[in-house]
């Protein structure tokens, strides 16, 4: 019950604009879902010794902390494969360095405890997979790219080499599927579950996969959602390695024995490894921070910060409510308006607002009206460095929607 009172609040503060749960909100909306999941992990007896009342992730402290703190480092992995990828990115961030990477830190800790709770509902409900095999059977090329893949082919056949009962493939020589199953389906569920948090939060990721930028559910091209059931198998087959090299603590039973100077070595370089992730994320796959009112030209920042306003909320007031606040004129009052609403599309920021504004685009109407290769090629000789075109692809689009969808509604 806790865990759904607290995603409603999460939510109920998005909508009203109110921070940090605007900016951070797959984040305080993500760990009550956890709880709730892990309350039907209990209720259902899905922790893995088949007795309800028991937690999978609450269960055992240490496990929990473990698997906390090793999924950041699993993530950061795979964001170091986005650094020559570029299939998705960041937008609207908190300025602040220490609040930005805390934040991301605790939001990619959230995805090894998501791939074992909806293991352990589906093991605790005894469901099927016979839609997950489907797939595989009716799209291999999509279900296992590669980039996907190779931990399966490198790491599984260790783990069953070193201990069957820790591996997939040792359930397979037995003729028991369910689990892999379980983890294909669980896959599924969290990454459709992942993919509805993100839509609505400020800070968040934006895909731009080549070939379907247009064809979305949420922000995840729809063929990308077959990526997340092998990526759930990836996850498990990644923390039963930890827990085999005795970095991991298990839900169930003793902790493999490991030196501490293997632990020590162990920590240090996954600390070592993430900060250098995340300092190249800011580089290559961070793409904004979350515009400032101060940051906006002509906008009275102070009078309207102490109105309670920012860019996101000025983004979407009536100029005469405005107007009425700041005692001006209606017309000026839409030009700060119009300011917020290009800063906060679709990730665009304030550095990249003042480098449109040099171009000549000040509005949504203008950047709906710019051809994506002339506007890439002159933002890339205004500022003498590449663009990601797939990224200015991604704002332009976002006018002509919301233009379009102005119309709709006059």
């Amino acid at each position: 019950m806790s865990g759904i009172i607290l995603l409603m609040a999460a939510t109920m503060l998005l909508r009203r604009g109110v921070e940090p749960f605007a900016t951070w909100y797959y984040n305080f909306a993500w760990y009550p879902v956890l709880l709730v999941a892990d309350g039907v992990v209990a209720l259902v007896g899905g922790a893995g010794n088949g007795r309800r009342g028991e937690f999978l992730l609450l269960g055992r402290k240490s496990f929990l902390l473990t698997v906390l703190a090793w999924s950041a480092v699993v993530w950061l992995f795979y964001e170091m494969f986005n650094f020559r990828l570029q299939n998705w990115y960041y937008v609207n961030l908190p300025p602040d360095r220490l609040n930005r990477w805390a934040g991301t830190v605790v939001a990619f800790a959230t995805v090894l405890p998501a791939v074992f709770v909806a293991e352990g509902i589906l093991n605790g409900l005894n469901v099927a997979g016979v839609i997950m095999l489907a797939l595989v059977l009716i799209w291999p090329r999509y279900f296992f790219p590669l980039v996907w893949g190779a931990t399966m082919l490198l790491i599984e056949p260790e783990n069953y080499k070193r201990s069957p009962a820790h591996s997939l493939l040792g359930d397979l020589a037995q003729g028991k599927p369910g689990r892999l199953l379980r983890l294909l389906l669980g896959g599924a569920l969290i990454g459709f579950t992942w993919e509805m948090l993100n839509i609505n939060a400020r800070a968040k990721w934006i895909y731009t996969v080549p070939g379907v930028e247009e064809l979305k559910i949420f922000e995840m091209p729809v063929p990308g959602f077959l990526g997340f059931p092998p990526f759930a198998v990836e996850c498990f087959i990644l923390w039963q390695a930890l827990v085999l090299s005795g970095l991991g603590v298990p839900r169930i039973g003793s902790t493999y024995a490991a030196g501490r100077a293997k632990r020590v070595l162990a920590a240090a370089g996954a600390v070592v490894f993430s900060i250098g992730v995340l300092i190249g994320m800011e580089h290559m796959t961070v793409d904004s921070y979350k515009p400032q009112l101060r940051e906006l030209p002509g906008v009275p920042a102070n009078q309207l910060s102490k109105a309670g306003y920012d860019a996101f909320l000025l983004a979407h007031e009536e100029p005469a409510e405005i107007a009425r606040i700041t005692a001006t004129d209606e017309l000026v009052a839409a030009a700060w308006i119009e300011e917020a609403r290009l800063a906060t599309l679709r990730g665009i920021g304030s550095e990249h607002l003042a480098l449109l504004h040099q171009l000549g685009i000040n509005t949504l109407t203008d950047l709906a009206a710019q051809d994506s290769r002339r506007l890439i090629a002159s933002l890339e000789q205004l500022t003498g460095r590449d663009f990601v075109a797939a990224r200015v692809r991604v704002w332009i689009r976002g006018a002509r929607r919301t233009l379009e969808k102005q119309r709709a509604v006059a």
